[in-house]
């Protein structure tokens, strides 16, 4: 886990994420999707990994959305932090790294990655017949070292991420592979205490100028670590990766 920093702030950095994103409250003649369905554990065994799946609320088939928790870290426990709001119009699907740590938890190896999510979209499938729909492309949400290993998937995946959000990582971006694997929208967040903060900031500034289209979200006065406040950020958040 990085530590946090703290940093004073001028004028410009006291930039709204929220308005950066275009974030606007629902109506509230909109309807809201069903209330959300408890989550599928599925447990790892020899040649499947372990994979938590938190089905769409929205009726008929749905986009998939997978998320790769950080280092030692737990699918339940990340995904919970966006599972209300992912649900409510795709399945988000945490697959589980395969090297366990001796604190708890796990961490993913530096290959493979790629073969273990689509192991776990496999299980999915076979859990929810029928209700996970491709035809958009998936959105890959990657935190800490999780984000690492969603970037090298995204810049080789050959257009089945066209939509990435990574979160609390010293990532280097690749326009050339960005562009060539289909990625069309990448949103690089971190918290103002994270020490990764300014890195994905000037990031996303640099591959945005490129041509790319990427956004920078700052979480607000937070490190490197989900809080409460996380839930606030996240409606904007996926509205801007899906183009709405």
């Amino acid at each position: 886990m990085e530590r946090s920093r703290t940093r004073h702030l001028g004028v410009e950095g006291w930039v709204c994420a929220l308005c950066l994103l275009g974030a606007a409250p629902r109506a509230s003649a909109q309807a809201e999707p069903s209330a959300p369905r408890a989550p599928i554990v599925l447990a790892e065994s020899p040649d499947q990994p372990g994979v938590v799946i938190f089905p769409a609320r929205a009726a008929g088939p749905q986009p998939i959305t997978v998320l790769l928790h950080g280092m030692c870290g737990d699918p339940a426990r990340s995904c919970s932090h966006f599972a209300d709001e992912v649900t409510r119009t795709s399945t988000l699907i945490c697959p589980r790294a395969s090297q366990r740590c001796e604190g708890g938890g796990s961490s993913w190896a530096e290959s493979g990655v790629s073969e273990a999510i689509e192991r776990a979209v496999a299980r999915a499938k076979g859990e929810l017949p029928g209700v996970l729909d491709e035809s958009r492309g998936r959105t890959l949400i990657g935190y800490s070292m999780g984000a690492f290993r969603a970037l090298q998937i995204a810049q080789a995946s050959a257009g089945k991420y066209p939509r990435v959000m990574l979160i609390g990582a010293r990532i280097s971006l690749d326009q050339n592979l960005l562009a060539q694997n289909g990625v069309e929208r990448l949103l690089l967040c971190a918290g103002d205490r994270d020490m990764t903060h300014d890195h994905m900031r000037h990031e996303a500034q640099r591959i945005r100028r490129s041509g790319v289209s990427a956004r920078f979200l700052d979480l607000g006065p937070v490190g490197h670590f989900f809080t409460p406040s996380f839930a606030n950020y996240l409606p904007s958040a996926l509205s801007w990766l899906h183009g709405v």
